[in-house]
């Protein structure tokens, strides 16, 4: 049964417009207000009777969270914000903004194009509990439901005004342990009764599930982008870093990713933490490599975002350039991604559930 309006799908509202005595179109009406007019309030929905709107709003909750604080990055790029569930919990998501740029002469910079990436949350906590990320050292509570998971995204568009472009699964928790969930709140970010974004333009990201990866790309025909926390190309090393590989180890992880590549032609990235002294080897290097250019996989390659419960440092400019040209000599396309919202304890790694009413 449905919680909220946010979160269903044509068929699921049309059943509950019907089952109120109302006409079908209605729906349609609903469906448009919610997902393209990302309406939060009941007041806010125009070309519906007011007695309709009272009858439905009776009836079932328009949405789910409530915003309770945000943060801005110093360094502006990241703002970081809390909301609040209807059963008193709170999670955190973070937009990111980032401009592209065209250089036109020296010293003359023109913006051609800008992109507004929601990261959003899709567990109260995470149970695969990397020991580097701070979403997992905390408990889990529990799976957010898919109106939770879209309801970050239209609030805070409508809190800051911007279009949002783009959306990645990388918040807290990990989404293919939450599969129904985040595969419905796929569906509605990328369909055109939905939020209507191209399906390129979302990224669900993962420690590996094994299993589910394979049913997940099916399900959504490979039309999202698929990212992979790989973190170390050693099984011994990738265990104490993510834990799920003690379950799913390296060799059964690739098999899945060689028939997500080979078999159904779809793309792969692969998401690693670079920490000194621990994985930033010239062995990891290789490793890597021998992972990644089967599949002409792009790596991302983010510098450790220090957390308190795993006191390593980031690594430095020069150690994190040294290991992404150690990438590049062996033929990987590397992306460097950039630090942003560590002031706010925004950046990768860094979003956590540790505490009942503040951001930190």
């Amino acid at each position: 049964m449905m919680k909220t309006l946010y979160g269903a799908t044509p068929d699921e509202i049309e059943a509950f417009v019907v089952g109120q005595g109302l006409p079908k179109y209605r729906a349609t009406q609903l469906l448009g207000w919610i997902y393209q007019k990302n309406v939060l309030a009941w007041d806010e929905i125009r070309n519906l009777p007011k007695d309709m709107l009272q009858k439905i709003s009776g009836e079932i909750r328009l949405t789910a969270l409530e915003p309770d604080e945000e943060k801005k990055a110093i360094a502006g790029g990241s703002t970081k914000f809390l909301f609040k569930t209807s059963d008193g919990h709170f999670l955190e998501s973070v937009l990111i903004s980032q401009k592209d740029t065209l250089d036109l002469e020296e010293g003359e910079e023109a913006i051609t194009s800008g992109r507004e990436t929601v990261c959003v949350s899709t567990q109260l906590g995470c149970k695969v509990q990397c020991v580097f990320c701070a979403s997992g050292q905390g408990k889990f509570t529990r799976n957010l439901t898919a109106g939770e998971i879209v309801e970050q995204v239209a609030r805070i568009g409508r809190m800051t005004g911007k279009k949002i472009t783009n959306v990645v699964f990388m918040g807290m928790g990990e989404p293919l342990d939450n599969y129904e969930a985040t595969l419905k709140a796929v569906q509605i970010l990328i369909e055109p009764w939905g939020f209507g974004f191209g399906a390129r333009r979302v990224t669900v990201s993962t420690s590996g599930i094994t299993p589910k990866i394979l049913e997940f790309v099916k399900a959504v025909d490979g039309r999202v982008r698929l990212s992979v926390s790989l973190h170390s190309s050693i099984d011994e090393v990738r265990s104490g870093l993510v834990p799920i590989n003690r379950r799913y180890p390296l060799k059964e992880l690739m098999s899945a990713l060689r028939r997500i590549n080979q078999d159904l032609k779809r793309d792969i990235t692969f998401e690693y933490t670079l920490i000194p002294g621990v994985n930033n080897s010239e062995e990891e290097a290789e490793g890597v490599a021998i992972l990644a250019k089967p599949l002409r996989a792009k790596v991302n390659v983010i510098p450790y975002n220090p957390i308190a419960e795993y006191p390593h440092k980031a690594p430095t400019p020069e150690e994190t350039k040294h290991f992404c040209d150690q990438l590049e000599r062996r033929g990987l396309h590397v992306i460097l991604r950039k630090t942003a919202g560590g002031d706010i304890n925004a950046a990768c790694g860094q979003l956590r559930l540790d505490r009942s009413t503040r951001l930190v």
